[in-house]
């Protein structure tokens, strides 16, 4: 990760690169295609990592993928994960001397948790913000590269179990005619990994005309729970082309965080952006 600062007149942007430098720059290319094993039809926007290498991509709409082995990885795996599929995972070597690059996912079968929301009588379930609204001008950050897979958001902590109401978003500048990015939510399952919480993927996309105003993005029919050590992050899955997003951010009150790919470590930096979630306060 790189970082700096640059000035706007007496304004300061503050910019996250999730970017990644090798000098491997003559590695092979390999493409391949990631296809349901029950339908037999191509999956979108799968990620593959080679894990630990923190180097990565996403298949396209189709399945279709493109990515760099060289030989030094050949002893390293391969992994291929969406949410509603069971991962899978072959050696690189395995990967490269396979004629076909064809990779077939099963469906995963979740165990889904029954939520009843607690009514005072008289009164409506409690309502909590997680995380920080951010309107300020004097800081931007966000994206500087558009590397497929590479993530960037918050952490926080719930103290008592939260339904999700809705994602917003305080953006800042946009130069994109319109935007989409995947939401994962993890859970802390020690000080260093975290588990995706999804039962299915989410989509967030809005256009650049709507950024003067909080993006606001429907999360009640997914009926998430929270509790504990949360991470929310928003993942580029999809090549977006030239173009730059930027959230308000203030920089002493908490922190970033970001990685280059879904298997890779997550990174901290100073200044938290404008993302927070609302929810009711429920038993369960």
């Amino acid at each position: 990760m790189k970082f700096y600062f640059t000035r706007l007149s007496i304004k300061a942007v503050l910019l996250f690169f999730v970017s990644f430098s090798s000098g491997l720059v003559y590695g092979q290319s390999l493409k391949g295609i990631i296809l349901s094993s029950s339908t037999k039809t191509g999956i979108g926007f799968v990620n593959v990592v080679i894990v630990g290498k923190n180097i990565g991509t996403v298949s396209d709409e189709n399945g279709n993928f493109t990515i760099a082995l060289v030989n030094i990885f050949d002893r390293d795996s391969l992994r291929f994960s969406i949410i509603g599929y069971e991962s899978k995972t072959f050696s690189v070597l395995q990967f490269r001397e396979d004629s076909s690059k064809m990779v077939f996912l099963d469906l995963k079968v979740y165990k889904l948790l029954e939520v009843n929301v607690i009514y005072k009588k008289g009164r409506k379930p409690k309502e909590i913000i997680i995380g920080t609204p951010v309107v300020t001008n004097d800081l931007k950050s966000g994206f500087e590269n558009n590397d497929l897979g590479s993530e960037l958001g918050i952490k926080v902590h719930v103290r008592q179990g939260v339904l999700l109401k809705d994602l917003n978003l305080n953006v800042a500048t946009c130069t994109f005619d319109s935007v989409t990015y995947r939401l994962n939510i993890y859970k802390s399952v020690n000080q260093t990994d975290y588990k995706n919480i999804l039962t299915e993927p989410i989509y967030i996309s809005f256009s650049k005309d709507k950024i003067n105003n909080v993006i606001t993005y429907d999360l009640s029919k997914y009926s998430i729970v929270v509790e504990g050590d949360i991470l929310i992050a928003l993942e580029l899955y999809k090549d977006l082309g030239e173009g730059r997003l930027l959230f308000h951010t203030e920089f002493f009150t908490g922190s970033t965080f970001h990685r280059k790919t879904i298997d890779g470590n997550w990174s901290e930096s100073p200044g938290v952006i404008g993302m927070y979630l609302d929810g009711h306060v429920i038993k369960y």
